[in-house]
């Protein structure tokens, strides 16, 4: 018996190929819903998406939605998806799709421009050890890099700040292609050919049928939080309130607080690297509006705000550019993101001023010319896993944990994404199952 404790991506994708393995498990949750973060509402003939807002994934994940029977639910981004904007001097702009569009386009001055081109001959090395995300960038294209792309883009995708997250840990393919080629471009063309080709989706029904799918004929218990953990022969008792559980191994899938205080009676030292883990909090805001009342032409995926630019949302996704079946006709959604820890005071603010502070900015980017139709907002007060240099002692946590039968699947550790949730719950299940057979 293998006890997986929380029922959000990770964990239910490592249950799930557990089952299929023929391997006996329960999922703990202490929460009445499976998921976690990956959660859609429908209101007023809108699908929102309260968490992430599309899949990124290659044809594994695409063979996965096919066993769990959603191959036929799969909805594409809309062909506006390839361009992303980018807000400077008060307006959106679009970033150059390819190096052709880079040269010739005004977003980047002619600095910047040579220094890209010029980056494969540039043999410098770090200046420090770890490197933050911002000094990698820095390093191998300029500040205005940084500045007007890069700072926004950990902002938006990682709610983080590229001045205290690790280039290594955040983005280990780029790092990895540098540190082995001696540049960003060379080291990523050598690596082409091992690349899997991805896409962006979204699913019918919206994401949150990804980990009900999961959790479907699973034996999944809500509302079922683990309350300890005691040592018992060759392996490990989950405590609940319905009574103890044997496990012959745990699956730790909570977030890094929780697990630090089910694991912190047994192995203290780690419990503390894990408790230690910092989180970005991050607030989204739905907002629909009559087509009509949107004067900019919402066509792209979204925007990305410099920090520069002293904007008050992180960025923006307009939802219903994307996908034009998530609201009703003659209506569309633009997702906003206010938070995480380059805006953190933003986020601090009262309900009331948040909005506001969403519908004036709104009004000035996309030049929208009446008061919303619908608003909601979410608050995520721990949205995501920061990889600074506290994020720095969890690999070697989550090695010693694994050592006693404690093995973490969650997305502070190994990648933060949907589709870096859904591939280390396989790989562990692949390594469980196998250490049970001997394989």
């Amino acid at each position: 018996m293998i006890v997986v404790i929380g029922a959000g991506l990770s964990g239910l994708s490592c249950a799930w190929h557990l089952r299929e393995a023929g391997v006996e498990v329960v999922v703990l949750e202490a929460g009445d819903r499976v998921g976690g973060k990956v959660r859609t509402v429908e209101e007023a003939g809108c699908r929102l998406e309260l968490g992430p807002n599309t899949l990124y994934a290659h044809d594994g994940h695409r063979a996965l939605l096919a066993r769990l029977g959603l191959d036929g639910d799969i909805v594409p981004v809309a062909d506006v998806a390839r361009h992303r904007h980018v807000l400077r001097g008060g307006e959106y702009r679009t970033l150059p799709g390819g190096p052709l569009a880079f040269l010739c386009g005004g977003a980047f001055s002619a600095r910047s421009k040579w220094r890209l081109l010029t980056e494969p001959f540039r043999r410098n090395r770090p200046r420090q050890t770890p490197e933050t995300v911002a000094a990698f960038f820095r390093r191998r294209l300029g500040q205005e890099m940084v500045e007007r792309l890069i700072d926004p883009f950990i902002g938006g995708v990682f709610a983080g700040d590229p001045e205290h997250l690790l280039a290594s840990l955040t983005l280990p393919a780029i790092y990895d292609a540098e540190r082995d080629a001696g540049s960003i471009l060379l080291g990523m063309l050598k690596r082409m050919h091992t690349l899997r080709r991805r896409d962006s989706f979204t699913l019918r029904h919206g994401l949150e049928s990804l980990p009900r799918a999961l959790a479907a004929g699973l034996d999944v218990r809500l509302s079922c939080p683990a309350l300890g953990l005691e040592r018992g022969d060759g392996g490990w008792t989950v405590v609940t309130a319905a009574g103890p559980i044997a496990a012959d191994a745990v699956v730790l899938a909570l977030p890094a607080p929780a697990a630090a205080a089910l694991v912190e009676p047994w192995l203290p030292r780690q419990a503390q690297d894990l408790a230690g883990l910092g989180y970005a909090p991050m607030a989204v805001v739905h907002t629909v509006f009559r087509r009509t009342d949107v004067g900019h032409a919402l066509d792209g995926f979204g925007a990305l705000h410099p920090r520069a630019e002293r904007p008050f949302a992180a960025g923006a996704i307009w939802s219903g550019s994307l996908f034009p079946d998530c609201v009703p006709a003659e209506e569309t959604l633009l997702t906003s993101f206010v938070g995480g820890m380059q805006f953190v005071d933003r986020y601090a603010v009262d309900d009331q001023a948040l909005l506001a502070g969403v519908n004036d900015e709104l009004a000035r980017t996309c030049r929208t010319r009446a008061a919303p139709l619908r608003q909601r907002l979410t608050r995520w007060a721990e949205a995501l896993p920061q990889y600074d240099e506290r994020a720095l002692p969890i690999a070697h946590a989550a090695s010693v944990l694994a050592g006693e039968r404690l093995h973490v699947c969650a997305n502070w550790h190994d990648g933060v994404s949907m589709a870096d949730c859904l591939e280390k719950g396989e790989r562990l299940a692949r390594r469980l199952a196998g250490d049970r057979t001997g394989a």
